[in-house]
């Protein structure tokens, strides 16, 4: 399933599933732009002493990519956080991940109950709203001009238009691939 969305200047991508060309799309659609990696595997990253050596920094639990340039290696595995942005500064700005929240997601609890069967009793979301509005509230806060929630979910968040098309394009290519179902959320 793909849901779509806006909250701002930002686009929102939501699917379940996982497409592995997003690294790719990020090189080329972000170039010259840093990578900042909140979650590596739902925990901090610690670059290596090669990747310090080719530019890699860290700021609070934060590691931050030199400039991406096109055979940057981005290291990334299951339940990842990244921020994409020209100036990023995390040095005073304490960060909320989101990937740990199991199934993070930016539909509203209400869409997500729409799904059910009339039958079924509608609940165990409470908790999502107050996670959403704090996301939302960090996003304004850190202004990235992209941000991807590598987990249960792919969420992606962008003010890039290009990039949004085609991350857009590559979901639902997967999607066909898998047999999913396509939905789109005002």
């Amino acid at each position: 399933m793909i849901h779509l969305g806006k909250h701002g200047d930002y686009h929102w991508l939501l699917t379940n599933d996982r497409f592995w060309s997003i690294d790719q799309l990020v090189v080329q659609f972000h170039l010259g732009q840093r990578l900042c990696i909140a979650a590596f595997d739902a925990g901090p990253l610690v670059p290596t002493h090669e990747e310090l050596a080719q530019g890699w920094t860290t700021q609070r639990l934060v590691a931050i990519s030199p400039p991406i340039y096109e055979l940057l290696d981005m290291p990334y595995d299951n339940h990842d956080e990244w921020y994409v942005m020209s100036q990023p500064n995390f040095a005073d700005v304490p960060l909320e991940t989101f990937v740990q929240h199991g199934a993070f997601t930016l539909q509203s609890p209400e869409e997500i109950y729409s799904t059910y069967d009339a039958t079924w009793e509608k609940g165990g979301f409470d908790w999502l709203t107050p996670v959403q509005e704090r996301f939302w509230a960090q996003l304004h806060r850190i202004q990235p001009e992209s941000y991807l929630s590598l987990g249960d979910n792919e969420v992606i968040v962008t003010r890039n238009h290009a990039f949004y098309q085609n991350v857009l394009s590559a979901a639902e290519a997967s999607r066909l691939h898998n047999d999913s179902s396509f939905f789109v959320i005002d």
